[in-house]
């Protein structure tokens, strides 16, 4: 394989000194180990080489690999999530977190200033606060398999577009992409989606959006009769059982 392939892959990632699961795309996997997230989407998920949606050690593996191949492998802090830095853990008042409407205690993941962290404890109105990845400092085993790699045009643009969890409907037509979609996209997501398309799908020039025209309801037919000579729907509700086969 090569940068700025599409892959399409499947993962199980462990802390190795543990065995302690922290990711995965098998629902089974997940199930069996009292890991399972409703909310999260299992399956197969797209990489794309270079472009940073594996950990650097990952992504080194994927280089070497076929399409169909399965292996393990160890990877060191400097090839997933970077060695623990104490500069990144911090003491902040415990009134930033009230007014926040935040309840911090020793374990609790929060967000703050638009920061991810982890909180490691609260004592006298100050609370210690770990602005470091949860993996950060931790040797990783992944169990990794390569399905296939995509290599049409329009099947790369829907990868894409899935990813970032983008309904619609999407056609390449030449070296244009464009996608319909029920409601408007803000400008700003639309700047973010076409720049990481053209650059990774070369071939695609352009993105165009659009929003699709909602359609008028159907007038209901009327039998050209007086309103007082109509018959009351909600006074005598139409059955199936007054329904002649």
């Amino acid at each position: 394989m090569k940068k700025g392939d599409f892959l399409r892959i499947e993962y199980t990632g462990r802390i190795a000194a543990t065995g302690e699961l922290f990711d995965t795309t098998s629902e089974e996997v997940a199930k069996k180990e009292n890991a399972f997230n409703p909310k999260q989407r299992y399956g197969p998920v797209l990489a794309i080489i270079g472009a940073g949606m594996a950990v650097p050690g990952v992504e080194r593996n994927l280089l070497e690999m076929k399409e169909g191949e399965e292996r393990e492998f160890d990877v060191q802090p400097s090839e997933a999530f970077g060695p623990r830095d104490p500069s990144r853990i911090r003491i902040i008042a415990l009134a930033k977190f009230i007014k926040e409407k935040i309840n911090p205690y020793p374990g609790a993941f929060v967000n703050i200033d638009g920061m991810d962290a982890k909180i490691q404890s609260v004592s006298g109105g100050r609370v210690r606060v770990d602005f470091n990845h949860p993996l950060a400092g931790r040797e990783l085993h992944y169990k990794l398999k390569l399905l296939f790699r995509i290599d049409s045009v329009q099947e790369k643009a829907e990868s894409m577009l899935n990813h970032y969890n983008l309904r619609g409907e999407r056609e390449v037509k030449e070296n244009k992409l464009e996608i319909t979609t029920e409601q408007p996209i803000q400008e700003v997501i639309q700047k973010m989606l076409s720049e990481s398309i053209k650059k990774w799908i070369p071939e695609i020039k352009d993105v165009k959006f659009y929003v699709k025209e909602a359609s008028e309801p159907k007038k209901p037919e009327t039998s050209g009769k007086p309103d007082a000579e109509r018959p009351n729907p909600e006074a005598e509700p139409l059955t199936n059982s007054a329904v002649q086969s």
